[in-house]
């Protein structure tokens, strides 16, 4: 059987792990950013690292919270190997023929998977794979495919592969991408949103990690005064800002108008960039066509 973890997370280590995952950002040497300038691009350096590390603490947040509740098995980490019949279902398969599939491993492995967690409720015979995000923001489709491909095909893998590990009671699986925050642009048919996770799983998780956010949030608002320090005294060497008024629009007279005039029929090629040179070069042919109409309107001089 797949080695996991025996006892849960204390909290308390859990909550050092949101500590040093601050004090290693504010360590952290972070490459200057030329207009920013070394105050203020340290501290959005700092906050943005405070913030990808968030997403790690929130796997360990789910750990403990799944282990402390007594009723699962929970396998951080776990690599699941994805089969070229498994790749191939997922691409010729609607969600709903999907879900009446599963596979076993009758050919070798051709990729594979780490997921974050897999809970086991041996009791009940079920166990789910989880990808968990922190879902503040979309993802965009270059990232959400993939792990859409990757959520549907451990789906169809997943009995079989903890049958394999000695999960032989395992009758019932599901996947999903847990989005902690609700933005990633998921589809719901793979997606767990952060405010049902109590619900879904049957047992607190959402207190354990809202417990940790807040810490992590506190230990990075502790390091802001010794951030913003330097970004204050720096603000104190410049001038301030003057407010300076522009030239009042003037409006064109009819005669002006850059819109009138047989010139100002745009050219079918007027949507592509125009350089300075194919102005100069195309200039005394556009002189040539002009004196040409000026020719025939006026007649034969």
């Amino acid at each position: 059987m797949l080695s996991h973890p025996t006892s849960p997370f204390d909290n308390d280590v859990l909550l050092k792990a949101a500590s040093d995952a601050v004090a290693a950002a504010v360590s952290t040497k972070f490459a200057l950013d030329e207009v920013l300038g070394p105050e203020l691009s340290r501290l959005i350096s700092v906050s943005a690292s405070v913030v990808k590390r968030h997403g790690i603490l929130l796997e360990k947040a789910f750990v403990e919270a799944l282990q402390a509740s007594g009723r699962f098995d929970v396998l951080h980490n776990p690599t699941i190997p994805i089969t070229p019949a498994a790749d191939s279902l997922v691409t010729s398969n609607t969600a709903e023929e999907l879900a009446r599939l599963s596979l076993r491993y009758d050919q070798p492995a051709s990729r594979s998977v780490n997921q974050d967690i897999v809970v086991i409720d041996i009791a009940t015979g079920w166990a789910g794979a989880y990808s968990i995000k922190r879902g503040g923001g979309d993802m965009g489709p270059r990232l959400r495919r993939p792990l859409e491909r990757d959520v549907a095909a451990v789906r169809l893998l997943l009995r079989s592969y903890l049958r394999d590990q000695g999960y032989s009671t395992i009758d019932t699986v599901t996947s999903a991408c847990i989005d902690w925050f609700g933005a990633a642009g998921l589809p719901p048919h793979l997606t767990v949103q952060g405010p049902d996770v109590d619900v879904h799983f049957g047992v607190p998780v959402i207190a354990t990690v809202e417990k940790m956010t807040a810490h992590l949030r506190d230990e990075l608002h502790r390091t802001m005064p010794a951030l913003l320090e330097p970004l204050y005294h720096r603000f104190e060497t410049l001038s301030p800002v003057e407010t300076r008024r522009g030239p009042e629009p003037t409006e064109l007279a009819p005669e002006d108008d850059v819109r009138s005039g047989p010139e100002a029929k745009p050219s079918a090629n007027a949507i592509f960039p125009v350089g300075p040179d194919e102005i100069r070069l195309t200039s005394p042919m556009r002189l040539r066509a002009a004196m040409s109409v000026g020719l025939r309107a006026g007649g034969r001089r």
